[in-house]
Parts: C-alpha cells; sequence; structure tokens
C-alpha cells in the first residue's frame, strides 16, 4: 500500500473514532499506528480525556493526544527517561511547540470549548451540538490538520 493511502486509511479510523469516543484517543492511535509504535497499552494514555475532561475549557484533545505521540516516537529508541536523553527530548520539545504554535496560529485557540464553540458543561448545548453534528465544522479540521502537521514534521526529521 502507498504511503499516501495508508495515511488516508489512518485518518479515516481517527475520524470514526474521534465520533464514537474521544479526540485526544483518535489523535495518538492515529499516531501509533502510523509510526507503527507499540499500541496496546500506550493506546490508553488518553483514555480519560473525553469533551476537554468535560468542562471544554482545555486543551484540545488533539493536542494532548498528539503531544503524547509525538513524545513516544522521539523516545522510540531511547534507554531511560527523558531527562537521561537530552538530544530525544529537545526534539520532541521543539516538535510539540511547533504544533501548538502553529494550531493557535491557525485557529485562534487551543482551548477546546472556544473551538468548538460549545460548553462541555451544559447538557444541552452538547445535545445541540450533537445534532447539528458540530464536529464535523471543528474536530475534523482540526484532526485532519493536526495529523498532516505531525507526518510533515516528521517526514523533515523533526520527529
Amino acid at each position: 500500500m502507498d504511503e499516501q493511502k495508508n495515511f488516508d486509511n489512518i485518518l479515516t479510523r481517527a475520524y470514526k473514532r474521534m465520533h464514537r469516543y474521544t479526540c485526544g484517543e483518535a489523535s495518538l492511535q492515529a499516531l501509533l499506528e502510523l509510526w507503527d509504535l507499540p499500541y496496546d497499552a500506550n493506546s490508553w494514555a488518553t483514555a480519560g480525556y473525553l469533551g476537554a475532561i468535560g468542562s471544554g475549557t482545555t486543551t484540545c484533545g488533539l493536542l494532548i493526544g498528539s503531544t503524547i505521540g509525538i513524545g513516544l516516537q522521539c523516545g522510540r529508541n531511547s534507554k531511560g527517561i527523558p531527562e537521561e536523553n537530552d538530544d530525544e527530548r529537545e526534539k520532541a520539545i521543539q516538535a510539540v511547540n511547533e504544533l501548538y504554535t502553529e494550531f493557535l496560529t491557525k485557529f485562534g485557540s487551543t482551548d477546546c470549548k472556544i473551538l468548538n464553540k460549545v460548553d462541555f458543561r451544559k447538557g444541552e448545548e452538547i445535545s445541540e451540538w450533537m445534532i447539528q453534528k458540530g464536529w464535523k465544522q471543528t474536530c475534523d479540521i482540526f484532526l485532519n490538520y493536526t495529523m498532516r502537521k505531525c507526518l510533515a514534521m516528521a517526514k523533515d526529521g523533526k520527529i
């Protein structure tokens, strides 16, 4: 399977996962698959990060999941903890900084509630957002951007 088709298949599965579970799970599990990282235990790292932890007033789950994926990829061949591997740790720091900075520039915020224009603490807002499939105008776009940005940084040797 060619590289683009493989990426497109992973992205399609990530959309489906995000629509059913969480944004953090979708981005992390997509990156685990994309970079052929250990899946079972690592995929649990974002399992509780739903709707920016139910309030919406914290960092977008796609960025959280991607941050974990970047860290795992940067440290995949290292022995010991990050502070014992300065080069790989610095690479992860720089990549995460680039992802967040460019996401913020492109979308104006990294805060889930601001990005989605919904308060995940209010049932009526969540219901309306679900009925309208609000994620198509927000989370789907953010997932596509985040995955493509991570792929580009990996190709450029930044991750």
